[in-house]
């Protein structure tokens, strides 16, 4: 088992990526080391936006939307004008119990609206493996909006993520790719699991009783983000 860390780690950042891996850190800790390590990507994100004026649109999963997403919008929004955002609910699983093979549909969705031509769009993600869940939400996002580029945000990815991801676009789309990552790992247990990863599975380890218990949850982040653009209706 080998981790190799990306340039942008530094000390702080290895020692919130251990607090993740560690299973005997508990539900509290983990979501703040995640949204910690939102803020340090959004960081290593800004100084590659041109202009505080350049529109901008950040797509998550509800598992991530409170805590990674959270503090990336957090450290966003404190230079930049305007954010748009979006979650997705996704149901991810091995169709035929192939485990080699994973879809990842849309159960629903928040996405705000934007204008069809974006600068930037940033897909977060907290753990990036096979990649079909970053596949499915960022085919649907370029359905209805057009990146000019695509910024993609995990802090940990399993070796060959990169490559794979890439494979499933045309390169008109995936030349626009440019990954934001702290870690990559390159081994995985035999129900697919990356190790050290983040730790496990990332619902579990948030304090959510499995799947199905997190795609019934509504995150607080699309709850106010809500509530604010329908007063401004």
């Amino acid at each position: 088992m080998t981790r190799t860390y990306s340039p942008l780690v530094n000390e702080n950042v290895r020692s919130l990526l251990e607090t993740l891996s560690d299973r005997s850190t508990g539900p509290d800790a983990y979501k703040e080391a995640m949204t910690c390590l939102g803020m340090s990507l959004g960081e290593c994100i800004l100084p590659k936006i041109t202009s505080q004026q350049s529109s901008v649109y950040l797509a998550c999963t509800v598992e991530d939307a409170d805590f990674l997403a959270k503090g990336i919008l957090e450290r966003l929004e404190a230079q930049l004008k305007t954010i748009a955002f979006a979650c997705f609910w996704n149901q991810r699983f091995s169709p035929f119990e192939v485990e080699d093979l994973k879809v990842a549909p849309i159960l629903r969705k928040y996405q705000e609206p934007s204008c069809q031509t974006v600068n930037y769009l940033i897909v977060v993600k907290s753990i990036i493996s096979g990649a079909c869940v970053v596949r499915t939400n960022l085919t649907d996002l370029i359905q209805r909006i057009e990146p000019e580029k695509i910024l993609i945000a995990a802090p940990v990815l399993y070796e060959g993520a990169e490559d794979r991801l890439k494979e499933q676009f045309e390169p008109e789309i995936h030349s626009k790719f440019q990954f934001f990552y702290f870690a990559t790992d390159d081994k995985r247990t035999p129900d697919g699991e990356v190790v050290p990863g983040i730790g496990g599975v990332v619902y579990d380890r948030l304090g959510f009783q499995g799947q199905e218990e997190k795609n019934r949850y509504t995150p607080d982040i699309v709850r106010s983000r809500r509530s604010r653009f329908s007063a401004s209706v």
